[in-house]
Parts: C-alpha cells; structure tokens; sequence
C-alpha cells in the first residue's frame, strides 16, 4: 500500500511493475527457471549416479543447474536471463544471409553449387509518405526528427539544472514508445576539400582563391591525421496500427508538442520530409548507403 508522505501528498513505490515475489524472494519465471532445469539436473543426476561415482554424477548435473541459475537471476541491458536466451535462441536458428525478395528465393539451378542457409528479409517498412509519415505495417506509424547537439558541458550549472528539468518534462508526459538513435559514420574530407577549390576558382578575387585553398589542404591533411566522424541524432515517434489519417494527425499532434517540449531543453528538432526519410532509412538498411545516382522513385507514396 502506498505511504502517506508528511506533505499530505501520496508516496508510490518506485517499483510498482516489479513482478510479485512468490517464494524465496523469486517471482514466477524465476521459480519456474529454476524449477525446470532443477528436474533437468536431477534427472541427469539420478541417472549418472548408477553409472559412475557421485562426485562425477553432481559435475554433470551441475550445468543444468547453472544455466537455471543464469535464466532465472541473470540481467543485462534491462532484459532478463530468459529474454536474452530466446533471443539468442532465434539468432542462431535464423539464416545468416537474408535477401529482400518479396516474390520469393529463386530455386537452385542444377548442378550450381549450394549457396549458404538463406532467408527471407522482411523489412518492416511498407510505405513512406511525402509527408514523412512510414506505415509499418502491424507495428503501426512511425515519423523520423533530426535533432540538434546541445553543448551541455558549456552551460553553466544553472542552465544545465534547466535543461535537465525540461528533459526530464518531456520524459515524464511519454504515452507512446519513443527512440532515441545516435547515429556516428565516417566523412570523407579529401571530397570536400575538392569541392570547396572548384568553387572557389570560379570567383575573380585571389585571396577568396587563396583561403579556400589554403582551407582544403588543411582541410585534406585533417582527413589524414585522424577519422572524422559524423554525429546524427535521431528522434522516432510511434502511433499504433489504425487508421492512416488518424495516425498521421496524432504523429503531427505529438511531433509540435516535442519540438515545443525539447526546444525548452535546448535541442532544436526538425521533422524530415519523405524524401529524406527514404534516403535516411536506405542509408541505415545498406551501409554505407545507395550508390550515387540511385533513383528513390516509387518508395515515397504520393499521398499526403
């Protein structure tokens, strides 16, 4: 039951989603992952000790023992021993290689040799709108937000108090899941450096000439001391399946209200059209990205 602060206010548990503890301090999939390898164990036990000393018989009953172990207290990232099992589990059971081919893989011809274990990929996307609104198919609707980097260890201690308050705002009032992606890739500098000297021989003043120039080579020379690398911030929000203009309305609804929010915070949001969206999610899915000249045409849906 939740305590009476002295406020008068009401004072809820932190952990009102745990799962009850039913024995032993163990809720139910503990005490049935125990449970389960437990018999596992005993039976191997039971039998080996007819056999072979018991020392040798506890040993081979002892990885059964452990793995329950394992399924029932282990925990990383959030997820339990159980979850990181099954996923695992479909990792390996699944083809390495996965093609996208929604007529279906084509038969072998005989006498080629045999190809590795494939599958098929299904990619969750089924359409893109101009407006930037993806259709997921069951999963429901997405919308994609590039967002700004925010110099929090430049503000000082006042300001970064507000920022934090503002974010934490915003975390507070989800309804709906939300990620949050940061994304780092390579740049090719030796490009832009070439650019950037094309450009500037078209002008008719020598010192722009001589900048530019001597920025490219600074510019090339960087390239070639370190990898620079490329941040992007992404911000996904998710409707439900439903109704296509209904979800596009919420998404709107939901995308004015985080830019209002997270502005407070000091990241400037700006919601990515279809064209980028296609160009960004084909980047993602076939790194690092479509050759140049790649027509997107067909994957953004003329509708609104």
């Amino acid at each position: 039951m939740p305590e009476p602060a002295s406020s008068g206010r009401v004072r809820l548990p932190a952990d009102v989603e745990q799962p009850d503890k039913l024995a032993f301090g163990l809720d139910f999939r503990q005490l049935t992952s125990f449970g389960a390898c437990g018999l596992v164990g005993y039976g191997v036990f039971s039998l080996a000790r007819q056999v072979v000393p018991l020392p040798i018989a506890g040993a081979l009953a002892a990885p059964a023992v452990l793995i329950g172990a394992l399924l029932a207290l282990g925990r990383r990232d959030g997820l339990s021993g159980n979850q990181l099992a099954l996923a695992a589990l479909r990792f390996l059971v699944r083809p390495r290689l996965r093609l996208p081919a929604p007529e279906g893989l084509p038969a072998l011809v005989t006498g080629a040799p045999a190809r590795p274990r494939t599958g098929l990929l299904d990619l969750p996307v089924r359409a893109v709108l101009r407006s930037g609104l993806v259709d997921l198919g069951e999963q429901g609707f997405c919308r994609l937000l590039r967002a700004s980097a925010s110099s929090f260890a430049l503000r000082s201690e006042e300001e970064q108090e507000a920022i934090v308050a503002a974010f934490a705002r915003y975390l507070n009032g989800l309804t709906h899941p939300v990620e949050i992606s940061v994304l780092s890739e390579p740049v090719n500098l030796d490009d832009w450096a070439a650019e950037l000297t094309r450009a500037a021989v078209t002008t008719d003043k020598p010192a722009l000439v001589a900048a530019a120039a001597e920025h490219a080579s600074f510019t090339a020379a960087l390239g070639e001391q370190a990898e620079v690398r490329r941040r992007e911030i992404l911000l996904t929000l998710q409707a439900p399946r439903g109704e296509r203009t209904s979800a596009q309305a919420e998404l709107e609804r939901r995308t004015g209200e985080t830019v209002e929010l997270l502005r407070a915070a000091g990241v400037e949001l700006q919601p990515l059209g279809g064209t980028e969206t296609v160009r960004r999610l084909a980047a993602l899915l076939d790194r690092p990205g479509p050759p140049e000249g790649s027509e997107l045409e067909g994957t953004v849906t003329r509708a609104c």
